[in-house]
């Protein structure tokens, strides 16, 4: 337990300014900073491994159309890949491998100049998903910056996602 939290420490540096923290990937090369009142969901820490995962809740909103409350989530995931060649090869790799476990999938790509990302609506175990999601490789890695809801929710919590996103930094 005491290596596992000195592992955290080292690989994450958390500091709070303003009602936000700076997160800190020294070994995937990147940080962001993230509302403090987002809660960290799971972190899968990997200093030897070539994948790492961070993934945030956002704070719970009621939804009108699916008639409960919903907490949407924000998540980095870091692959590093000789067989990923490039963000359209990475963004391929990730569709797959959601659709092997979703009902149904259907993908869209989004307006964007610089930055290659897709809208996906998919439904797991009877629940119905809208993600966003960001496809960036630099430097061997893969980078999926990745925000999902639910259809009520989405278009809420689609703007808060937005301003993270321009937060992020790759090194």
């Amino acid at each position: 337990m005491k290596k596992t939290l000195l592992l955290l420490t080292l690989l994450v540096f958390l500091s709070t300014t303003n009602g936000q923290e700076q997160y800190l990937n020294k070994d995937f090369g990147f940080e962001a900073v993230i509302p403090k009142e987002w809660s960290v969901y799971k972190e899968t820490p990997a200093p030897t491994s070539n994948y790492m995962i961070i993934a945030w809740g956002m704070p719970k909103l009621y939804s009108e159309m699916e008639k409960e409350e919903i907490e949407n989530s924000v998540s980095i995931t870091c692959i590093k890949s000789p067989n990923i060649k490039d963000a359209e090869d990475l963004a391929e790799k990730d569709y797959k491998r959601v659709s092997g476990f979703a009902q149904k999938i259907h993908r869209q790509k989004a307006d964007s100049s610089e930055i290659l990302a897709y809208y996906t609506s998919s439904i797991i175990k009877m629940k119905y998903y809208v993600t966003k999601q960001y496809f960036i490789h630099r430097n061997g890695i893969g980078y999926i910056i990745n925000f999902t809801a639910t259809p009520g929710t989405f278009t809420t919590n689609q703007p808060k996602f937005e301003e993270f996103f321009k937060t992020v930094k790759i090194e």
